[in-house]
């Protein structure tokens, strides 16, 4: 059988990918002990482990993939495929899964020991090798699922504990992100789509990033975060500005300004009040403000030379986007705004770019530069009974804080909220290494592949402020007519939403009845509801609006509540999503 199946696994993988099959194909495979199990399906054995159940692993494996898929998570990663069972079970089930393998030697075995062609062919299965358990974190970044479940397969976790080791560490920070991301939007969803809805006008006016598209070639960048260590380079801007483009965060406006300095460009992407409140009592009219749809109305009000946007991350968003004319151009969200703007200096063509204020840590118990909102509003309420200085101490310890390497070699405190951002960086510039990337802040967390230098050394580059502004003034030339759309299509593409809106609420009240008038029945009616769900179900997931509505629940879990002992309990949980469906529908085309 081993020859037959083996050549049949490979042909499958072959379509998706030769590459991994060249792979497969020249390793020797690892020395598995495969049998039979007591209910007749294939099993295995390696050194002591056994893959699957000895007795019945088809059923093991419905048990460990129904425990995943009981989540709601929009991604389910196994970590080691096994014979297939439970990732068989799992797409059976309608999920989406990615398999992680660390070793092609493994894989081969694996291939040669039983049939699983129809799991390979699956275009909802992907099949990843990650040697020595690296790339795991590309992958979902790439990705970007909302929500993951895990299903470890034991046995390969044990054959390759380090690789095991670092992928479990990858998978972790980025479910990490992904708690921090599902309580953002439970808290602020809602604001981010009035905030898109009141702008979609004023956001399809403004042009997208095209002319600004690699504009700058080879020009050094100067990105402005707010960290503390700005202090120390703000005497050094006025010269430093006469030699590299200047990029600066919103939240270290201030700073720039009030040493004489109008940065090149501002970046403004979140969404919330306070974060438009950096920007009280500013005006840049030399700047070129980046920022995106989603953003308080008042920003895109805001003194400057021009506004351009960036693709919105958000789907209302994108949707209006996609349907009005060329996308704006995508900017990567890593979590701070410090993120794009290091995107930003990269797709601009800079090099290298110099990032300052960059801390990701709590250099001397300081949190933010002494110049911006941050700072100055814990000066303005501190009391004897409650100083500024409490406030910097909340925020150092409210993120679960750690003792970590410096720059310099000491050692500083920064938190997990935090070292996320580092791993962002971290994996960024080794996706893009030909954006050379310094870091300027000695007591900051020492981020892996960005070098530390001094600010000082900077000032020996050569000016260059006259061919900077030259090729910032031919790229707000080109920007002129170019990426707007008149009020008359935006109505169009807002009416066509809200008209989908209402149907797809209709379509969800219709299943509530459907799934309530049948809990407690059985024989025939329960076939004819279960089939009429299911076109329902096909009909929702075939809307161009189903991002727009699915954008408030964090996860279907969240939404239905708990997991389904009984058939019962499943149309339960079926009534309460569409009824949620229906409301958010109605939410949505009422924001509109």
């Amino acid at each position: 059988m081993e020859p037959d199946c083996y050549a049949a696994n490979l042909q499958a993988l072959r379509v998706r990918s030769p590459a991994l099959v060249a792979l497969i194909d020249a390793a020797t495979p690892y020395p598995l002990e495969s049998s039979d199990a007591r209910s007749g399906a294939r099993t295995a054995k390696a050194g002591g482990w056994w893959l699957h159940s000895r007795y019945d692993p088809e059923v093991e494996g419905r048990k460990i993939a129904a425990e995943a898929i009981a989540t709601g998570a929009e991604l389910i990663v196994v970590l080691g495929l096994g014979l297939g069972y439970s990732t068989r079970s799992a797409l059976s089930a309608g999920a989406k899964v990615a398999v992680i393998e660390s070793s092609e030697a493994w894989l081969a075995a694996l291939l040669r020991s039983d049939a699983m062609v129809d799991i390979i062919s699956d275009e909802r299965c992907t099949l990843i090798l990650c040697p020595e358990g690296r790339g795991v974190a590309d992958y979902l970044d790439e990705a970007a699922p909302r929500s993951v479940a895990v299903i470890e397969n034991g046995a390969t976790m044990a054959a390759f504990p380090e690789a095991a080791e670092t992928i479990r560490l990858q998978v972790s920070r980025y479910r990490k992100k992904d708690e921090i991301n599902a309580a953002t939007l439970r808290r602020f969803g809602r604001l981010w789509v009035r905030n898109l809805a009141r702008n979609i006008r004023s956001a399809a006016a403004c042009p997208g990033l095209s002319p600004l598209v690699a504009r700058f070639q080879g020009v050094p960048a100067l990105v402005l975060a707010a960290g503390p260590s700005l202090d120390e380079i703000e005497e050094l801007l006025p010269e430093l500005a006469k030699r590299m483009v200047i990029i600066c965060v919103d939240t270290a406006l201030r700073s720039a300004l009030r040493v004489g300095v109008e940065p090149d460009f501002i970046i403004v992407v979140d969404p919330q009040y306070w974060n438009v409140r950096h920007l009280d009592r500013c005006t840049s009219p030399s700047s070129v403000l980046i920022t995106e749809a989603a953003v308080w109305p008042s920003v895109l009000r805001f003194r400057s030379r021009r506004i351009v946007l960036c693709s919105s991350i958000y789907p209302l968003g994108r949707y209006v986007e996609e349907r009005l004319g060329p996308p704006k151009g995508t900017l990567g969200a890593g979590g701070s705004v410090a993120t794009t703007a290091w995107d930003f200096a990269r797709i601009l063509g800079c090099v290298p770019i110099h990032m300052a204020g960059l801390d990701l840590s709590f250099p001397d118990g300081k949190t933010h530069a002494r110049a911006s909102l941050f700072e100055q509003r814990s000066l303005a309420e501190g009391t004897r009974l409650d100083p500024a200085a409490s406030a910097a101490f909340r925020a150092m310890r409210g993120g679960r804080p750690y003792q970590a390497l410096a720059n310099d070699g000491s050692e500083v405190i920064s938190d997990e909220r935090l070292s996320l951002y580092s791993s962002w960086f971290t994996r960024n510039m080794s996706c893009y290494p030909e954006a050379l990337t310094y870091n300027l802040s000695s007591r900051g967390l020492a981020i892996p592949g960005m070098e530390h230098v001094f600010a000082s050394s900077l000032a020996d580059l050569p000016k260059r402020r006259l061919e900077i502004d030259s090729s910032l003034d031919s790229a707000v030339a080109c920007m002129a007519g170019t990426g707007q759309s008149n009020a008359t299509d935006v109505d169009v593409v807002v009416d066509g939403l809200k008209l989908e809106l209402h149907r797809l609420a209709e379509i969800a009240d219709q299943a509530v009845k459907v799934a309530e008038n049948v809990i407690g029945t059985s024989g025939d009616l329960i076939q004819q509801a279960l089939s009429e769900l299911t076109r329902i179900d096909t009909v929702v997931l075939e809307s161009a609006a189903r991002g727009v509505v699915g954008f408030l629940f964090a996860s279907a879990a969240e939404a239905v509540g708990g997991r389904a002992k009984t058939l019962d309990d499943s149309l339960r949980h079926t009534a309460r999503l569409y009824r949620a469906v229906a409301e958010s529908a109605r939410w949505h085309a009422q924001s509109l």
